[in-house]
């Protein structure tokens, strides 16, 4: 028997791997940052770890949850701010009646006087106010003009002049105007009264919209004031219920017009109608009966 010296790690009968030419390619194989550029080699049934191959990854990541809830959250832009729930907590037991159908209005208050300052103490509720001194004009004039129709007189001299003439010199010389000549005089007041109770209407409807925006703002300016009852700042003390006694003034002032224009809007309505009721049945009757006396 020939003896053969062993050779270490000797595999059986596997031969060794050519060693490449000068010239020659290396054997193609996954690359490190593989573009595409060239066809790799079928992967081996075990798994083995790919290089950075970009050429399969999705379009966008979807955003982690936890760095979604770590976006920052504007001061008081929401009901659940401490000084916001107090103070919707004390509104809400002070003036349940009108929290029940103007809780978000007064949550949106708050949140613009809280935490209270002195200089938004004494700017709160300037635009509703002025807005309303705007709308107090033209309710003026209404009732200016309305007075200056003198309609009740003009209907107490159409119907003078629709009675017989009493005493001998009355009969003797008869009526000193005849109903028919106040006719035009009766038409354009009634033109008159019926444009006022169009504009009043109006009028009335955007006063007391401000009237009642403007007692939002004293509500919201009426809890805070009590929430900051205990602050140290007499100033703002001072100045909290200064502007609460502004506005509450303002308001009563628009509740008073809306009230008066009430009473003239009812004056003229009956005005209308007794108008209307000359026009349509006493002057033509009287128009009637001088024709049947020819």
């Amino acid at each position: 028997m020939t003896d053969h010296t062993p050779k270490a790690f000797n595999f059986g009968d596997e031969e060794a791997p050519p060693v490449p030419g000068p010239g020659a390619r290396e054997p193609s194989g996954p690359k490190a940052f593989d573009l595409g550029d060239e066809p790799a080699a079928p992967a081996p049934a075990a798994t083995t770890p790919r290089a950075l191959a970009f050429d399969d990854l999705p379009d966008s990541v979807p955003p982690s949850p936890a760095l979604a809830k770590a976006a920052p959250r504007a001061l008081f832009d929401s009901e659940d701010h401490a000084a916001v729930r107090d103070a919707l907590a004390a509104a809400r037991a002070g003036y349940p009646a009108l929290f029940a159908h103007s809780e978000q209005r007064l949550a949106a208050l708050f949140r613009r006087i809280l935490p209270v300052k002195l200089s938004l103490v004494t700017d709160w509720a300037e635009t509703p106010l002025m807005e309303q001194a705007a709308l107090l004009q033209p309710v003026t004039e209404m009732v200016r003009s309305f007075a200056q129709l003198a309609v009740p007189t003009l209907i107490e001299a159409v119907l003078d002049s629709t009675r017989a003439p009493a005493g001998m010199l009355g009969k003797l010389f008869g009526r000193a105007t005849s109903p028919a000549r106040h006719k035009a005089d009766l038409v354009a007041a009634r033109s008159a009264l019926q444009q006022l109770m169009q504009d009043s209407e109006a009028a009335t409807h955007r006063l007391d919209a401000s009237a009642r925006e403007l007692t939002l703002h004293w509500v919201a300016l009426a809890v805070v004031a009590d929430l900051a009852g205990r602050a140290q700042d007499a100033t703002l003390l001072d100045v909290l219920q200064q502007r609460r006694t502004l506005i509450q003034q303002a308001v009563r002032q628009a509740e008073l017009s809306v009230m008066q224009m009430g009473q003239v809007r009812q004056q003229a309505a009956e005005l209308i109608g007794q108008v209307s009721s000359i026009l349509t049945v006493t002057l033509p009757a009287m128009e009637m009966a001088q024709s049947q006396k020819g």
